[in-house]
This record gives C-alpha cells, sequence and structure tokens, in this order.
C-alpha cells in the first residue's frame, strides 16, 4: 500500500507539473509557483482546521524546512533551465532528487531486499530517461523563464546550469527527508506548513523581481489545479513514508516526469523519443521488481 501511495505521489506531482507548465507558457513561472501554493495553502487550511486540531511543532519545523527546499529548488531549477541544456539540467535534477532521500534512508538504518533495491535503481534510470530525452521540452520545460533570475545569468552558462540542476535535485530531495521526519501528529499539517513556507518564500522573491502578475481566468483555474495536486501528492508521500521505507516510496514519488510527460502526449499531441520510451520500460521493470521484492 505504502508504495503505491508513493507512485500517486508521482502523479500528483506529474499532473501538477503538466497544468503548471501550461499556466507558465502564460505568465512567468515564478508567478506560477507562488500562486499555486498560496491557494494550496488557503484549501489545506480550510480542511485542517475543523478536521485536524492544531498543529504540533514537528509538524510546522519540519514542513516548513520541506517548503523552504522546495521553493529553493524551484528557484534554482528555473535558473538552471534558463542558463544551460534543458533536458540536461531536468535529467540531472530528476535524479539526484531520487538519490538524495534513497541515501538518506539507508543512512538511516533502512535496508530494502536486493530486488527491491534493484527495482529501485531501475526507476532511477528511468527519471533520468524521462526527464531529459524528450524531442522538445515538456510543459514544465517550456516554462517562461523567470524575469530577473535570467537577466542575473547575463547569457547561457551550461556548467553554472549544471551547478543550478545539482542545488535543485538536492532541494528536492530534501522535500522528502523533511517531510519524513513529521512523523507525528495529523499527516495534513506537514503539507500545510510545506505549501506555507514555500509561498512565502516565492513571495518575497517576486517582491523583489516583480513580474508581470496579470492573469486571465483559464490560467488561473490551471495553476490552482496545479496546487492542489502537488498538495495531494505531499499528503499521499506523508501517508506512505510512515507505513513505508522512505528509499522505496521517495523514489516512486520522484518518478513524477512520467505522468507528466503521458498528459503532454495526450493532450498536447507531443511525441516522445525512443529514449524515453526506453525510460518508462526501466520503470515498469522497477515497479515489478520493488512490488515482488
Amino acid at each position: 500500500m505504502a508504495f503505491f501511495l508513493g507512485l500517486l505521489t508521482a502523479l500528483g506531482f506529474g499532473a501538477g507539473d503538466f497544468l503548471g507548465g501550461l499556466a507558465s507558457r502564460r505568465i512567468p513561472a515564478l508567478v506560477v509557483a507562488c500562486y499555486s501554493q498560496i491557494l494550496a495553502t488557503f484549501v489545506l487550511l480550510l480542511i485542517a482546521l475543523p478536521l485536524a486540531g492544531l498543529p504540533g511543532p514537528q509538524a510546522l519545523i519540519w514542513g516548513g524546512a520541506s517548503g523552504l527546499g522546495l521553493a529553493l529548488g524551484l528557484l534554482a531549477y528555473y535558473r538552471g533551465l534558463a542558463e544551460g541544456s534543458m533536458g540536461l539540467v531536468a535529467a540531472i535534477t530528476g535524479v539526484i532528487s531520487a538519490l538524495v532521500p534513497l541515501i538518506a534512508g539507508l543512512a538511516l538504518g533502512e535496508r530494502p531486499g536486493l530486488l527491491a533495491l534493484a527495482g529501485v535503481a531501475a526507476i532511477v534510470v528511468a527519471i533520468g530517461m524521462i526527464s531529459g530525452g524528450a524531442r522538445k521540452a515538456s510543459p514544465r520545460r517550456l516554462d517562461q523563464p523567470v524575469r530577473g533570475l535570467v537577466a542575473l545569468a547575463r547569457g547561457a552558462h551550461p556548467v553554472k546550469g549544471l551547478l543550478d540542476a545539482v542545488i535543485a535535485g538536492v532541494c528536492f530531495g530534501l522535500v522528502f527527508v523533511f517531510l519524513d521526519q513529521a512523523s507525528e501528529g495529523p499527516p495534513i499539517w506537514p503539507v500545510v506548513a510545506t505549501s506555507a513556507v514555500g509561498a512565502l518564500t516565492l513571495a518575497l522573491v517576486m517582491l523583489v523581481l516583480r513580474p508581470a502578475t496579470g492573469m486571465h481566468r483559464s490560467t488561473f483555474v490551471l495553476l490552482a489545479l496545479a496546487g492542489l495536486f502537488q498538495a495531494a501528492a505531499t499528503l499521499a508521500f506523508v501517508v506512505a513514508v510512515r507505513m513505508g521505507l522512505l528509499s522505496i516510496i521517495a523514489v516512486a514519488g520522484a518518478l513524477s516526469p512520467a505522468p507528466t510527460a503521458i498528459m503532454a502526449r495526450i493532450f498536447q499531441a507531443e511525441r516522445m523519443s525512443r529514449v524515453q520510451i526506453a525510460g518508462f520500460g526501466f520503470a515498469l521493470a522497477g515497479i515489478v521488481m520493488i512490488v515482488l521484492g
């Protein structure tokens, strides 16, 4: 059950990435990321306050740390996309975001079986292939560059883009690690803290960079749905890691490029490359091995 919740985490993040990517074709990606987190926080609070009581300190501390990691990861990721090779930046970010919680889980004493570890390795390979093997950029890769960050970039710089990809991957991976530590109290409160701190951090950056914020109603709907999908994915992950191993579930959750690519194929008619198709094969093989292991 825990592993399948991990896959639902990937589905939620992937759908959120797709919808957020569509919105980012119309308004700056920084605005999409910030507003989607604000709206998600508002909805989550409406649910949490009457149903979950008051949050405990552990939920606020670890959820807040997760939100800070999410915001910093998004900023580094978008700057990396603006500065370097998009496919390479996406692949490195995806792989590292899976490796960080895997290493953390093993360091904390988790010991998955050999077959499960082989499945995890296959999924990590799949993440890199699906993220970096697109014929053209997927919706998330088509984000309008964050204004100001592009200006700071001073032109394309592949090496700097790779450094940003590493930073983004570590930050995204730490989101999983921090949420794993919020193991007490109702699972919704760490998700609320993640969204709230992420929104606050991104809002502060917006105050400095001042990107254009005007949008059509349809764009507002897209980023609202993106925030809700991402919040639901985070909640699924928090529940999952209370039932299973961080080293397994976080890798499953990092498989979000797969549903993003599938939705881009269905709704945007984007063609998948042979590398991506092979990546789906690795993902399927990894899932089977983890289930059997």
